[in-house]
């Protein structure tokens, strides 16, 4: 799957400081439209942000939030509608599951990785309360279109450098086995889900989510740095949480804990395009310090929260990882003959 690259500095100096005030923008949004999920605001408009690249581009800032605010709302009326139907559920999200990894494998782009995670979270919400849907549907919408309306004042504040805007280079990483390789997934993916629809309770998400990332890539190489990459990335965020939480508890005051989080970011923003790891690395980090800091807010136990999250999603990627790259292995056939590699690149040309 197209990963974006990471952004250069000399293309956009500033960055690494448009994208350490988004989470402290999102954190005042949701205070001042009283939201009841507080960390969705802040953790949703910093993804939204840190995926740009270049110059500013209206078409990708405008239409992610659009797309992805409309799949929350049709994955959560297709669980309405079969709420009373749990087995019927989940062949039909199979079957969407089915068709978003296809259209993932078949072109390399991420728009069905949206599909996913909508999928993901309306049902695993729905099947345990549909109030909480709801309110998870509305505030994950509400975080989306606000992100829309603060990420051209961001850029018009602190514009880049290039004029060019980025273009995604996106393309399949193999020319055979999508459909396989899409129904390996499909299936590992149910996995998660039905052990979350019948295990374990809804605040558990990340076991699944975690999973999901790693499934939407096609290599196996791929996938097992995806899951190093998440691990690190998961006790990275959680340590730098964990820092400011302590120091929230010497100088407990709402500005000190606003500083320190732009701050974090801001360096974190700033090893998305100057360090060793992929830029994607420090962006998950900072998901996790922004979501864990914001659940703070709702939480006594914010420690508990990075302790479950770091856990669920090692176990996850790992779990993902080793039984993707066992089902690959044995169920796809690779190309052996001249005639298939021509194949192949044919159907690579024709794309």
């Amino acid at each position: 799957m197209f990963i974006a690259p990471r952004p250069e500095l000399d293309d956009d100096p500033l960055f690494a400081v448009r994208v350490g005030l988004m989470p402290l923008i999102g954190f005042v949004m949701a205070l001042l439209l009283q939201s009841p999920l507080p960390m969705i605001y802040p953790t949703l408009m910093f993804s939204l942000l840190a995926g740009n690249r270049k110059a500013f581009n209206p078409g990708r800032v405008f239409a992610a939030p659009i797309v992805f605010g409309g799949a929350l709302w049709i994955m959560s009326g297709i669980v309405l509608m079969l709420q009373g139907m749990p087995s019927v559920l989940v062949i039909v999200m199979g079957v969407i599951f089915f068709l978003a990894f296809y259209i993932i494998q078949r072109t390399g782009t991420a728009f069905g990785m949206l599909i996913i995670v909508a999928g993901v979270l309306m049902s695993i919400m729905g099947l345990s309360s549909y109030p909480a849907m709801a309110y998870l549907r509305t505030e994950m919408t509400k975080a989306a279109l606000c992100s829309a309306f603060v990420i051209p004042i961001l850029y018009m504040l602190l514009p880049p450098k290039t004029q060019e805007t980025h273009v995604d280079d996106a393309a399949p990483a193999f020319g055979y086995g999508w459909g396989t390789r899409a129904a390996i997934r499909t299936a590992v993916m149910l996995g998660y889900a039905l052990f979350l629809y019948t295990i374990l309770d809804s605040s558990n998400l990340m076991l699944a989510v975690s999973g999901m990332f790693v499934l939407v890539h096609s290599t196996r190489r791929s996938i097992w740095q995806e899951a190093g990459q998440r691990s690190f990335s998961v006790l990275l965020g959680g340590t730098l949480a964990m820092l400011i939480l302590t120091t929230m508890t010497i100088a407990g005051h709402l500005a000190v804990l606003m500083c320190l989080l732009f701050l974090a970011t801001v360096w974190l923003g700033h090893r998305m395009q100057t360090g060793r790891l992929p830029a994607m690395a420090y962006q998950d980090a900072a998901s996790v310090m922004i979501s864990l800091v914001g659940s703070a807010l709702t939480t006594s136990e914010p420690g508990f929260a990075f302790l479950q999250r770091a856990a669920l999603t090692i176990m996850g990627t790992i779990a993902a990882a080793l039984v993707v790259s066992i089902l690959d292995t044995l169920l796809i056939k690779e190309p052996n003959t001249i005639e298939d590699a021509v194949a192949d690149r044919n159907a690579l040309e024709n794309l």
